[in-house]
């Protein structure tokens, strides 16, 4: 207290003519300083709290530390009465904020899916319980229940969600408090395997047969999804969100361009990296053939719905096009090795897969080297190659200059096309091969039929003449003579 008044004595003298105030953010008080020496606290909480500040006293009949442990009972008194559900209203209203505010850190579709977690956290601990009762005792029992519901993987993630939740909140509905700090960080991991990546992959004669499959259907918006997939190795979320806007010409397109993000929009690639890709044949056929289908060019997405055009197809309509069409045990590997995603068939990143592993062959055989063909096969899927030095696309500006990484993503993709292509026709001539001689075995047999058919005509003909007399002597016998 005599410390406060030596500083309130020396801040008024150089200040006179003024009131001044000191903000104690950690014990949510405001200590105003005035002329007469007289030193007054009041309580200083946050917006978000709902509590509405009061006058705690003053230096004539309260000290600081006395002002101290009658703010946080305040506090306390008008937290404790938070239930759950408000505290993940609250932090679903921050992650929406977030995402207003700094769309690059955090996409609207994440934000929905974080909700989606959070609600489920919600249900488990029971909406109307008291924020602040919940023990580490409880959150423990609460995960051993989930894990007996639902997935490990899915719990897992649950459990990431509870710890940011208790971060968020424990300042502003917990009195300070976190009890998941006493959980131990391992408490779902020890108890549940690791989820294994997919293993399952394809080759070039199934993808080559895909591509018949698909040229022999109805040319549709999903066909032409799926075929734009094929060509371009993109992620399933990438074309079905692909915009007109991303096309440079739609008269006569030459490129597809996915913007990076910037302060005020997310780019549309996860790395949020500019990707710019110079049309194939094949790709800019694809794109031609969706835009006379669908020749509004006032529509936002390149692939829309039938019923409505103002959304996007769903990853789950592309993934059943692709199924409908893909032929028998398109996915090669083991059945114990597909085990997430694809495991009744195939599925849509199988196409990505396959572009990554045969461009990998490819590309080592014309350069005599894995390492530059392991770069060159991960910049046609966008990932990043430059790990090793991250400022150095700071300094890059030769796309802008020389279209140099465009240019050579143009060869690898046309490369990559004429493969497939390749592939294609030794596979039509397979096709039509054993359609012949399947044809041939079918002709043969109906002739065998109508030979064996005929002979038996004739056959019966011959017996039939030999047997009429006899027939007609049988019946004009007298009963008594065949006794």
């Amino acid at each position: 207290m005599e410390e406060l008044a030596s500083l309130a004595t020396i801040i008024l003298a150089q200040d006179k003519g003024r009131r001044l105030s000191k903000y104690q953010l950690k014990d949510q008080i405001r200590i105003v300083f005035q002329h007469d020496g007289i030193i007054k606290f009041f309580t200083h909480f946050k917006k978000e709290h709902g509590i509405k500040n009061t006058k705690l006293g003053d230096s004539n009949n309260m000290s600081f530390s006395s002002a101290k442990l009658k703010a946080a009972e305040i506090y306390k008194k008008n937290t404790s009465s938070h239930t759950f559900e408000f505290v993940v209203n609250k932090q679903i209203e921050n992650l929406q904020s977030i995402n207003k505010h700094s769309p690059s850190k955090l996409a609207e579709t994440t934000v929905t899916t974080y909700t989606s977690y959070l609600n489920a956290i919600q249900n488990a601990f029971g909406k109307n319980t008291l924020f602040q009762t919940i023990t580490p005792e409880i959150i423990e029992a609460t995960l051993d229940q989930l894990l007996t519901e639902k997935s490990g993987p899915h719990v897992a993630k649950l459990f990431e969600q509870m710890k940011k939740l208790w971060v968020f909140a424990k300042n502003k509905y917990n009195n300070g408090t976190n009890p998941f700090l006493e959980v131990d960080k391992n408490y779902i991991s020890s108890r549940t395997a690791k989820p294994i990546p997919c293993k399952a992959y394809t080759d070039i004669s199934l993808i080559s047969q895909l591509y018949i499959n698909l040229k022999t259907a109805k040319n549709n918006t999903l066909i032409n999804a799926v075929l734009l997939m094929m060509f371009t190795g993109l992620r399933p979320i990438n074309i079905c969100n692909l915009r007109l806007s991303y096309i440079d010409d739609l008269d006569n397109p030459k490129f597809l361009t996915f913007p990076e993000t910037t302060h005020t929009t997310r780019g549309a690639m996860k790395n949020q990296k500019e990707f710019k890709i110079q049309l194939t044949p094949e790709m800019k056929k694809t794109i031609q053939q969706e835009l006379k289908l669908n020749p509004d060019i006032n529509r936002t997405y390149l692939f829309c719905k039938v019923k409505d055009d103002s959304k996007p197809i769903s990853k789950e309509s592309l993934n059943r096009a692709l199924k409908y069409h893909a032929p028998k045990d398109m996915v090669v590997a083991s059945r114990d090795n597909i085990n997430i995603k694809g495991s009744a068939g195939a599925f849509p990143t199988l196409l990505r897969s396959f572009l990554k592993s045969h461009m990998k062959e490819v590309l080592t055989k014309k350069h005599s080297s894995s390492t530059i063909a392991e770069i060159e096969s991960k910049k046609m899927l966008h990932h990043s190659v430059s790990d090793h030095d991250p400022m150095s696309k700071h300094y890059d500006h030769s796309n802008k200059i020389y279209n140099t990484d465009i240019k050579a993503l143009y060869k690898n993709f046309s490369l990559f096309e004429n493969e497939i292509l390749k592939e294609v026709k030794i596979q039509a001539k397979l096709k039509n091969k054993t359609a012949k001689k399947s044809f041939l075995k079918f002709d043969y047999s109906n002739k065998f039929i109508v030979k064996v058919k005929s002979t038996v005509s004739a056959y019966s003909t011959f017996w039939g003449n030999i047997l009429q007399p006899t027939r007609k002597l049988k019946k004009s016998r007298p009963m008594h003579i065949l006794e």
